[in-house]
């Protein structure tokens, strides 16, 4: 009988640290203080620490993590941020709730994330520079800032990002909600490289509470005590309401238990890498496959993404032979955001991203949670070394790649 590798699993995770997360429950429950309090406050400190960042503001998810951070750079109406149309939904959704107009420029194809030069060349030929402020062509409509995403636990090109922000006096919000513990090329944490750094806790993150929780991360502090005021109802002290604010705070039990995992991430990361590095030796000589590849700093493999090159092969075809003998796959994403009408808010915004709308049809994810034993990492490399050999379309002729040979 095949062995069942599922795509993802916290059962181990919790029974190797039951005791730990059931006494940070308990703790809680017998305290009385549910939201906020000293709880969250020592997540907030630790977190911080964590990822150099001078404070972090918790939240209830990375969605309305976003939310903030855009709220806090004072997006108004009919402005542009330039952002990455393969991320999930999130990451625009929150500028159309706005009103503002996402545009969305391409990403690398070695990366998948949003590509400095492409920023670059929509800006050269779709924008005139006027004083500080950067106008559409066509609409007249300003250009506010850029809103990165860290996918798949790759930090984005932030040198060269942060240096056309500065060139046009643009803002840069970092979504990292896939990133806590990666690094870019300065070897600088994820939640440093822009003016707000928004991060997700939702459990299948690297870093998982037991529920929604997200937080911001900034070293300016007027940034970081307009996030305090807007995600508490707009107020300064109780009762003393300063503007319009939305209710997203983080509840103790979420804050305690991240608290835990913090000090695990570490670990947890280095052996999502090792998992990473068994694929990529077991699978790069599959000539019809791209494996991940490691270009900004040091990835930390929320998900391992593998693309299909060849044309001739049926990406659900073969992500489906994986399932049936066992192999939980997954898509990320199957389609891009560019393609949600919703999305696109003003026609003469619409750009075109061909990378983005191939990479949709042909990506595929592995197994990559942290609990993996190496006999299942290496059973899961042999069932696609065995579902390629059963596409003999390589050079016309079928495969002959050698099983790992579990231990």
């Amino acid at each position: 009988m095949a062995k069942q590798i599922p795509f993802f699993s916290l059962e181990r995770q919790y029974k190797n640290n039951k005791k730990k997360f059931d006494d940070c429950v308990i703790k809680i429950l017998e305290s009385q203080k549910f939201i906020g309090g000293e709880f969250v406050t020592n997540f907030e400190n630790k977190f911080s620490s964590y990822t150099s960042a001078k404070h972090t503001i918790s939240c209830n998810s990375g969605t309305d993590a976003l939310l903030l951070a855009l709220k806090a750079l004072n997006l108004q109406k009919d402005t542009i941020v330039l952002t990455t149309p393969f991320s999930f939904i999130a990451s625009s959704s929150e500028i159309v709730a706005l009103g503002s107009h996402p545009v969305f420029i391409d990403i690398d194809e070695k990366t998948y994330n949003i590509d400095p030069n492409k920023i670059r060349q929509w800006i050269e030929n779709n924008t005139v520079q006027k004083g500080d402020t950067l106008l559409h062509n066509t609409t007249g409509y300003p250009v506010a800032g850029i809103l990165t995403v860290d996918i798949f636990g790759q930090c984005a090109d932030y040198e060269n990002i942060n240096k056309i922000a500065k060139t046009h006096n643009l803002w840069v919000v970092q979504d990292s909600c896939q990133s806590i513990g990666a690094k870019d090329t300065q070897n600088r944490p994820a939640g440093t490289q822009a003016d707000i750094s928004c991060f997700s806790f939702y459990p299948t993150k690297n870093l998982g509470a037991f529920g929604d929780g997200g937080c911001c991360t900034t070293n300016n502090d007027k940034l970081a005590a307009l996030l305090t005021q807007l995600k508490n109802h707009g107020r300064t002290t109780h009762y003393n309401y300063q503007r319009l604010g939305i209710n997203s705070r983080m509840d103790a039990i979420q804050a305690e238990i991240l608290n835990k995992k913090l000090d695990m991430i570490d670990e947890l990361n280095k052996k999502r890498r090792e998992i990473a590095q068994i694929y990529n030796e077991q699978l790069s000589d599959i000539p019809f496959l791209q494996l991940p590849q490691e270009q900004n700093g040091t990835h930390v493999y929320h998900q391992y993404c593998l693309q299909i090159t060849n044309n001739m092969i049926n990406r659900d075809e073969f992500m489906q032979k994986l399932r049936d003998i066992g192999v939980g796959a997954n898509v990320y994403y199957p389609k891009a955001l560019d393609e949600f009408p919703f999305l696109n808010t003003e026609p003469r915004l619409k750009t075109g991203c061909p990378i983005s709308t191939n990479l949709t049809k042909t990506i595929v994810a592995l197994p990559i949670w942290p609990e993996l034993e190496k006999k299942e990492i290496l059973y899961v490399c042999d069932c696609i070394k065995q579902v390629t050999n059963s596409f003999a379309v390589i050079k016309g002729e079928r495969a002959k790649i050698q099983p790992a040979h579990p231990e």
